[in-house]
């Protein structure tokens, strides 16, 4: 069984190919990728019976990958949160490991990807019969978070935020009280561990609370600005092609 295993960190990648070999001696691991780049290069030029595939990878979300290659082979994803279930088994998927890698779970996976061979799953129909015979861990949000001002910390609870905001390459907190705060993090991961029914990524800059709205108007080129208390100082706005997703998340 030739095995890929894309996982962006290297201590994670060899502690899962050690347990895969022991696990099954059949087992060769033909490449070990970090990246979406690299993975979707090694694709189209290699062939495997299975991937072991991180959602969260270095230069991006993994699911990029199946826009830019054929992938032929079933796809084990791994990752810290259950939130992409669904839109993992509908690339390829038999398996939805959270991390860490349990061993009992990930010798479920392999005996699952022996069973289905050649006829695994793809698509909403077999995901829900999938779901309605197994449970997912439910993944636990970020409720409490450390602030900084200056070489003092401050514990903030996250409701409490009115939005998170990007400047250069530092993140603020921007608390409903109307304090900033630095917040040493990155937009991109936050967006994994907040709740997204309280939190929505409006833009490249900034994650606004549901909270924090005061009212949006229609802007230029069918975008809409948005009015966030306390003020932001600059506008805000949210392209024409989230538009759809943003009042979708304001109707939840």
């Amino acid at each position: 069984m030739n095995v890929l295993i894309v996982e962006d960190e290297h201590l994670l990648a060899l502690e899962l190919a050690e347990k895969l070999l022991d696990m099954d001696s059949n087992i060769r691991i033909v490449g070990q990728m970090q990246s979406v780049a690299s993975t979707i290069e090694w694709l189209q030029q290699n062939e495997c019976d299975l991937i072991f595939l991180d959602i969260h990878l270095s230069d991006g979300s993994s699911f990029a990958i199946f826009d830019k290659v054929e992938v032929k082979s079933p796809v084990i994803f791994t990752t810290a949160y259950d939130q992409y279930a669904i839109r993992a088994f509908q690339v390829n998927s038999i398996g939805y490991l959270l991390k860490p890698v349990d061993d009992k779970d990930l010798g479920q996976a392999l005996n699952k990807y022996k069973e289905t061979r050649g006829n695994f799953m793809t698509g909403l129909d077999n995901l829900l019969d999938y779901l309605d015979k197994t449970s997912l861990p439910q993944k636990k949000y970020l409720n409490r978070i450390m602030l900084n001002l200056g070489k003092t910390q401050i514990p903030v609870n996250v409701e409490d935020v009115a939005y998170f905001m990007a400047e250069g390459r530092y993140l603020f907190a921007m608390t409903k009280s109307g304090k900033k705060y630095f917040y040493e993090n990155t937009l991109y991961k936050l967006e994994e561990i907040l709740d997204n029914r309280e939190f929505f990524r409006l833009n490249r800059r900034y994650i606004i609370n549901f909270n924090s709205i005061v009212s949006f108007t229609p802007y230029s080129k069918n975008r809409i600005k948005v009015k966030l208390f306390p003020e932001p100082g600059e506008e805000i706005i949210v392209s024409s092609e989230k538009i759809k997703e943003f009042k979708q998340w304001l109707e939840r």
